[in-house]
């Protein structure tokens, strides 16, 4: 079985199965229940809650996941998958030849300093030099490990959210998360988005779609102009199916209720196995117009014998 919370399943139940059904039904099997997630998005939307269930020891994740989901007032039941980031390099600067995803193969006509040449690159420096830098009115939920919304390369590009009042201790936007400034940590449920030494991943990440260009410094995103919300889910041990829905439906409600330009989320991460909790909730994310942008892996597989 791929990855997952050791002991833990989720389970999500139909619309308009109570807190009381929900706590005897997991009872019922000799389970503990944990975290209840019920999302704005999910509420708004009229579905019903999804439940973070701790089994007991030596009851198996298969047959808890197969019995649960015969339950009529079940639509599925899965583990707890864990994702990780990406693997990435540490690019220097555009012109000093390593950002090469940047590059275009200069036919029919060439673009950028000599040396910035690949015919497999994104070509990103064409649009910069015909002046489409991006624009701060486009907004990319990064989700990922954190970012550091103080690097001199993003600082400009990273959101403040418009509708809270900083460090009042009172949930202003009325959407669930205190102070949640530049986007919220779901790994430690707090507005801490940024931790040292931990969120490199994340930074990198941010750096790639919007750090700012043509200033002398570090790295040039593919968006020199954009706001970018952190959406932290990944820590040292990777990140839950639980925390990545959570993670998706902040965006979805940001833009439901308050009209965000969010255009799309970045999920450079992978893992676990097929998720029906995560598939709803990208779900409820298109349905607002929110495109769900993955990291790529290809495996080989071999045709000997």
């Amino acid at each position: 079985m791929p990855e997952h919370v050791p002991g833990e399943i989720l389970v999500q139940y139909k619309t308009g199965v109570n807190a009381l059904q929900r706590f005897q039904h997991t009872v019922a099997m000799g389970a503990t229940p944990g975290e209840t997630i019920h999302t704005r998005t999910m509420k708004m939307l009229g579905q019903g809650a999804m439940e973070r269930i701790h089994l007991a020891p030596g009851m198996s994740i298969e047959s808890a996941c197969a019995a649960i989901s015969a339950d009529p007032n079940v639509l599925f039941a899965e583990p707890n998958y864990i994702y990780r980031a990406t693997a990435v390099s540490n690019d220097p600067e555009y012109t000093g030849g390593n950002l090469w995803g940047m590059y275009g193969s200069d036919s029919p006509d060439a673009a950028g300093p000599a040396g910035t040449t690949n015919q497999y690159g994104s070509n990103a420096e064409a649009a910069w030099l015909a002046d489409v830098t991006g624009s701060r009115d486009v907004v990319v939920g990064i989700i990922d490990e954190g970012i550091d919304v103080t690097h001199p390369d993003l600082v400009d590009n990273i959101w403040v959210n418009p509708f809270e009042i900083p460090n009042n201790n009172i949930d202003d936007d009325g959407n669930g998360f205190v102070d949640d400034v530049h986007g919220w940590n779901f790994v430690n449920n707090n507005n801490q988005v940024f931790t040292s030494g931990q969120d490199n991943h994340g930074t990198h990440v941010a750096g790639t779609i919007g750090g700012t260009g043509n200033n002398a410094t570090g790295v040039a995103g593919v968006n020199w102009e954009v706001t970018m919300i952190s959406t932290k889910f990944l820590g040292p041990n990777g990140g839950s199916t639980a925390d990545a829905v959570r993670a998706v439906d902040y965006l979805t409600d940001l833009k439901i209720r308050h009209g965000m330009n969010i255009v799309a989320s970045n999920n450079s991460w992978g893992g676990g196995g097929f998720s029906d909790a995560l598939k709803s909730a990208i779900i409820r994310a298109a349905k607002a117009d929110i495109l769900f942008v993955v990291a790529l892996v290809l495996r080989h597989t071999s045709n000997d014998g």
